[in-house]
């Protein structure tokens, strides 16, 4: 029994691996907020005598107010507050007090000019969240009475971060080039993104076939030993105490080893196979670095150019993913990227805009008629329409991960199952990983562009149906009940002769585990397995015997003989075994004399 619990242990434990990878995959693919840091460039406090008489305040005053902001943002990243302090001191610079009670956001707000009372509000709202650098009371009346429009620009240059489109990422070079191929496929599929992730799903399956073919032949040396194995569970048939146990495991194992096959050959493919999956999966999510050729910079700023409040000179969209940028390009229009260039956050290198606007003009598209799937299943709340047709997506993604999971188990090879607890442990195994991946999968495409979603099922069924080519192609091997008996005997023929060289002289566990395996003592196994047999067919007798009133009241029968054996007193058997063991050892005492 502690056998088959820690085997039942490892199975759990196995599922519950499963599920944590597939969770950290899929948090870090999707995941929510990510907390950005707010970058300082100190050399622009360094200020010569022309321009500080541009200035009210003195350098260390700005550099200091500076570090203030800083750790203020980080505050505010921290506590996932709606505005920050830099997007609002830009806000004050275009002419819109964001700390304001009545602010709102209405139509296009285009920049009007430096509002120097919202700036000074903007810092001074800031130190009050900031944890380093804070401002005295007296300074903060420094600001409020100096502040000007100068003094304003310089700290918003100081944070300013420059936009290049080089890549220097290797990785991203990589990824790049096969995006280059899903590009191809997009416009196969007519422009339609949706369309071109399942042509390029299947040119995937296509390219990843050796590891398939590689994954069916070992499955197919596997299923030609299920004889031989069978063999050796059913001589230990009706016995689940951990000695039996240990012993047949270990003859399993020698029968893998006899043969040259390796268990763990199998898990080969899955591991190479793994890593390709999460390169997919991302290059599939982030078609604007991928397939549109953009640099992870120039993405980083677009994405904070689209999330931007309007006050600020962004886009004020908001995103339900801040992983990839499907929900991003799905989300913008053709003239959303003309008011970039003069958007205070970035500085951009030569030929970045350009480069961008031509990838825009050709975003794929992502919509089927009406339906965007772009969007995540629940971006709009429930009161769109959208929102209902885009849940089928999560239901269609946990269908088919059922479904094909099912189906795929029939076509591969199932190691042999001791019967019993051993069977039902395998079955409830078996049962939680169908529940419990596509619940996780059919969990996380409602927060993800429901075109992943659409990715993940097309690609399942497209991997059931290259695994139901395999085996026709390659089909498992089948076996007849005399297959069955000629194993069988041939295992006992082969363990007869390991035994008569290997355990002659030696003396026998007092266990009943190796009877069958002496000559002296076979037909005494022999018997106690049929009794222990005879006794499971009237213990299912017993059961189909019962009505709803209660069992059948049976006469009892006298023992048998072969019951008789087998309750035989474990003295006995204790006396014979020590017997046997004096005259072994009387034998070596006498052979040891005759060599002296």
């Amino acid at each position: 029994m502690k056998v088959l619990k820690r085997k039942f242990m490892g199975r759990i434990a196995l599922i519950t691996v499963a599920v944590l990878l597939l969770l950290t995959t899929l948090v870090g693919c999707a995941g929510g907020t990510t907390i950005s840091t707010l970058t300082l460039n100190e050399d622009v406090f360094s200020l010569d005598k022309d321009e500080m008489a541009k200035h009210e305040l003195e350098p260390s005053e700005l550099k200091q107010i500076a570090k203030m902001l800083q750790s203020a943002y980080a505050k505010e990243q921290t506590d996932k507050a709606e505005y920050n302090s830099y997007e609002m001191l830009v806000a004050a610079n275009r002419g819109y007090d964001m700390t304001a009670s009545d602010f709102k956001e209405e139509g296009e707000m285009p920049d009007v000019g430096v509002n120097l009372e919202a700036a000074a509000n903007v810092i001074v709202a800031a130190n009050a969240k900031a944890t380093e650098n804070n401002l005295t009371d007296p300074q903060k009346e420094t600001v409020r009475e100096k502040l000007n429009a100068a003094d304003v620009e310089l700290l918003i240059s100081a944070f300013r971060t420059e936009v290049t489109a080089e890549e220097s990422d290797i990785w991203a070079i990589i990824f790049s080039a096969i995006g280059t191929v899903l590009s191809w496929m997009t416009v196969v599929g007519f422009g339609n993104y949706v369309v071109g992730i399942c042509i390029f799903a299947i040119l995937i399956e296509i390219l990843m076939l050796p590891f398939g073919i590689k994954q069916q032949k070992n499955s197919i040396k596997q299923a030609k030993l299920r004889p031989k194995e069978m063999a050796i569970k059913n001589k230990y048939k009706g016995r689940n105490d951990q000695p039996t146990m240990q012993k047949m495991q270990a003859e399993i194992q020698e029968l893998y080893q006899r043969e040259n096959f390796s268990p763990a050959s199998g898990c080969l493919p899955l591991l190479v196979q793994l890593p390709i999956i999460m390169v997919l999966y991302n290059i599939v999510m982030d078609p604007l670095r991928y397939v549109l050729g953009q640099s992870a910079s120039v993405s980083a700023a677009l994405s904070t150019y689209a999330g931007t409040a309007r006050a600020a000179g962004g886009l004020g969209l908001s995103f339900d993913t801040s992983r990839g940028s499907i929900e991003l390009l799905s989300k913008l229009n053709a003239g959303d990227i003309d008011m970039m260039e003069g958007f205070q956050f970035f500085s951009y290198g030569e030929g970045v805009l350009d480069s961008l606007k031509s990838a825009l003009s050709a975003v794929p598209n992502f919509n089927i008629g009406p339906i965007n799937f772009g969007l995540a299943p629940l971006a709009n709340g429930f009161g769109d329409w959208m929102t209902w047709v885009l849940l089928l997506i999560p239901v269609l993604t946990f269908v088919t991960y059922f479904i094909t999971s099912k189906l795929n188990r029939k076509l591969m090879y199932q190691s042999v199952a001791n019967e019993g607890m051993d069977a039902r442990q395998m079955a409830c195994s078996n049962s939680m990983m169908d529940i419990t991946m596509p619940a996780m999968s059919a969990f996380f495409t409602l927060y993800v562009p429901a075109v992943i979603g659409v990715y993940w099922a097309f690609r399942s069924w497209v991997t059931l149906l290259k695994s139901f080519i395999l085996s026709k192609m390659m089909p498992l091997p089948t076996f007849t009940e005399e297959d069955y008996k000629a194993a069988a005997k041939e295992m006992a023929g082969k363990k007869a002769t390991a035994k008569k060289s290997s355990n002659a002289g030696k003396v026998r566990s007092l266990h009943y585990i190796d009877d069958e395996d002496f000559e002296d003592t076979r037909e005494r196994g022999l018997a106690r397995r049929a009794a222990i047999e005879e006794r499971e067919r009237e213990e299912q007798a017993k059961k189909a015997q019962k009505t709803p009133f209660g069992a059948v009241p049976m006469k009892k029968d006298k023992p048998s003989e072969q019951q008789k054996a087998e309750d035989a007193p474990v003295e006995n058997e204790t006396a014979q075994a020590s017997e046997a063991s004096d005259t072994n050892d009387t034998q070596d005492n006498d052979n040891n004399k005759d060599e002296v």
